[in-house]
């Protein structure tokens, strides 16, 4: 079968290979106490798997990546975003190609990001933005995952358990559905309208929630207010007041669901503060563990993506940039294959450790990926160069951008008035 390989450079064709330039880039990410001097970091990555016959096995260096592998044992192929495909809003080199090489390889190729901000119909917007072609039924969210395990749970629908009925079949009781508290963004929201699943406001964006705030709660709050459940996932409007309400709630006997557990991303200058990093903050706010991660590294999604598409977790592969969550996702759903991209998160240092600890921990060396690759790019064989020139998505304008701020005097007001305006009206000093 045809696919598309870029052209191979002649380090490609040596018997003793260049160390990945992806790689490279990964040990450059490392702690400085723990980098060699800037000339030696590429020579590093192979000198590190030298010195360790583990980290070496698992390294893919053939120059045709695992593509044979691909072709002759996997028909399905799940893929992370944040790390593999994009950084923030704009590609990684090689991965777009890299997609369509798969496919060309007969493989089917899903996404599935823990990243709960956007839906599923967004995500293909994003994706069609890019340049490529991904429908929103190839897509799995935590916040879809999310929506989908709350349905099971019969948050869709008015409970029947000690419902009043008339002579017709009519409910005589004033009943309703479960609601859910979202600490979460539109991706959320969305999943669960799609689901017709009903969603509290609760506090709405109020920040503060003081002493006396949290005794009143008392006072307006009744058992029909309560909730059936709390969703933590991502929020940049996270507040205090948004913490003190889930906490009630999950303490007054709501269900405690966690899109994912990610403490933070990698992008732009440095790590931005993730789900997870709220989730353990109502988490000890509330005293109690959220009952499940409906995202990775939790199974619950990838079983959930082979019923919808009839997949083979025997000849799946799932491939991530991270060790917690995307190669313990496809462990959790035994998946035939995990590969770790070093594009991302993950540095080799974390790899380095994870085998050093397998060396006496069982559970440490079921951990493990089972192979380790530059990119996604050279997971298929193309070659990857950082400096490509990729396609990127035009971010939404910030506040700053709609409202600029400026440090110049602010105009007198008084000059803005119409001259038939009782001024008296306008005073300066009030």
């Amino acid at each position: 079968m045809s696919r598309h390989v870029a052209p191979r450079t002649h380090a490609h064709t040596r018997a003793s290979p260049a160390p990945s330039r992806a790689l490279a880039r990964a040990i450059a990410r490392t702690p400085r106490a723990h980098r060699a001097p800037d000339a030696s970091r590429r020579r590093q990555v192979f000198t590190r798997a030298e010195n360790a016959p583990t980290i070496a096995s698992l390294l893919v260096t053939h120059a045709d990546g695992l593509l044979a592998d691909i072709t002759a044992n996997i028909d399905a192929v799940v893929l992370d975003c944040d790390g593999v495909i994009w950084h923030g809003n704009t590609l990684i080199p090689g991965a777009k190609l890299a997609v369509e090489t798969l496919r060309s390889a007969g493989a089917r190729v899903f996404f599935a990001t823990n990243n709960a901000t956007k839906s599923r119909a967004e995500y293909a917007a994003k994706f069609a933005a890019l340049g490529m072609n991904v429908s929103k039924y190839e897509i799995y969210t935590s916040a879809y995952a999310t929506a989908c395990y709350l349905r099971s749970k019969g948050f869709d629908e008015v409970s029947k358990e000690g419902a009043e009925f008339g002579a017709n079949g009519e409910r005589l009781d004033d009943a309703k559905k479960p609601s859910v508290y979202v600490i979460g963004e539109r991706g959320i929201l969305d999943e669960l309208a799609e689901a017709n699943i009903d969603v509290e406001a609760g506090v709405y964006d109020s920040v503060r929630c003081s002493p006396q705030d949290w005794e009143e709660m008392r006072d307006w709050l009744d058992e029909r207010d309560d909730v059936g459940a709390v969703v933590v996932g991502s929020d940049s409007s996270f507040t205090f007041a948004k913490l003190a309400y889930a906490s009630l709630m999950i303490q007054r006997g709501a269900r405690f669901i966690a899109t994912n557990p990610d403490a933070a991303d990698l992008f732009g200058p440095g790590f931005y503060p993730g789900a997870g990093a709220l989730v353990d903050a109502v988490a000890k706010a509330s005293g109690k563990a959220p009952e499940i991660y409906a995202g990775k590294p939790s199974g619950f999604m990838l079983d959930l993506l082979s019923e919808h598409t009839g997949i083979d977790l025997s000849r799946t592969l799932v491939i991530g940039d991270r060790l917690d969550t995307d190669v313990a996702f496809g462990k959790a759903g035994k998946a035939a294959m995990t590969a770790l991209v070093m594009t991302g998160v993950a540095t080799m240092d974390d790899v380095e450790a994870l085998v050093a600890e397998a060396a006496t921990n069982a559970d440490a060396a079921a951990a493990l990926p089972d192979r380790i690759v530059g990119s996604l790019a050279e997971l298929v064989g193309l070659d990857f160069d950082p400096d490509e020139i990729c396609a990127s998505v035009v971010p939404e304008p910030s506040m700053l951008d709609s409202f600029p701020v400026s440090d110049d005097d602010l105009p007198d007001m008084a000059s803005f008035l119409d001259d038939d305006y009782d001024r008296d009206i306008y005073d300066p000093a009030s």
